[in-house]
């Protein structure tokens, strides 16, 4: 029997796409004044992002779906232990995806936890939205990543990148995309929609990247500074 619901599987299955990695890097070159490699990232990452939400597109009109924009991203329980479990699974797949080490699997998977948990307290409880959410779950792992360097012998974005790249928001970014194309056939209140949807997405994509550049960029200052001083 068809579901009911079948964006549901098809966008789980499509989020691992998600180009997260250059989309982070794309605005960390920048922040560092890599204005080049920067710009080059964030046009390969909204190409690859044009392409696969035309290819859902067409999957929603193949399946007839007509209310792809009301899908419900909050979570359905409550359960951190629960919400953590998830969170770990994320990580640990975008860990496999991007061939870390076994031995640091432990370090992304509680990375993961730490930048889920986090995003979704200060987002749902504490309800200051998903950017400010997500911008402290980022700088939290980053300073996590920071402090176990010593004993990981590795460069932190081989822990930062994994861990928060489950806090992409690539469904609003597929609902973004989708409005755009469908912008002919909506209303003005569909359109405001996808303009708030638009720069939710922005924000929390800006606010992810710099929650794990600026600890980096201190620890880095820090360390220039230190050997100075040797």
């Amino acid at each position: 029997m068809p579901s009911g619901t079948p964006w549901h599987p098809l966008l789980a299955c499509s989020l691992f796409l998600v180009p997260g990695f250059p989309l982070i890097n794309s605005l960390e070159d920048m922040l560092d004044n890599y204005i080049t490699a920067g710009t080059t990232r964030a046009i390969n990452t909204f190409l690859i992002v044009s392409s696969m939400t035309f290819g859902i597109f067409l999957a929603i009109r193949l399946a007839g779906v007509t209310n792809f924009s009301l899908i419900d991203m909050s979570p359905h329980t409550t359960s951190y232990f629960i919400i953590a479990i998830a969170a770990g699974a994320g990580a640990l797949g975008f860990s496999t995806i991007f061939n870390v080490p076994p031995r640091l699997l432990w370090a992304v998977i509680l990375g993961g936890i730490i930048a889920i948990c986090i995003r979704n307290y200060v987002n749902f409880d504490m309800d200051m939205g998903l950017p400010m959410g997500s911008f402290l779950g980022s700088m939290t792992v980053s300073i996590y990543a920071i402090a176990i360097l010593p004993y990981v012998h590795t460069p932190m974005h081989v822990i930062t990148i994994p861990s928060v790249i489950p806090m992409v928001p690539g469904v609003l970014m597929y609902r973004l995309l989708f409005g755009i194309i469908n912008i002919s056939t909506i209303d003005v209140n569909t359109f405001l929609v996808v303009c708030r949807v638009g720069v939710i997405a922005s924000l929390t994509i800006t606010s992810i990247a710099i929650g794990v550049a600026l600890p980096n960029i201190f620890f880095k200052r820090y360390m220039l500074n230190k050997k100075s001083n040797i």
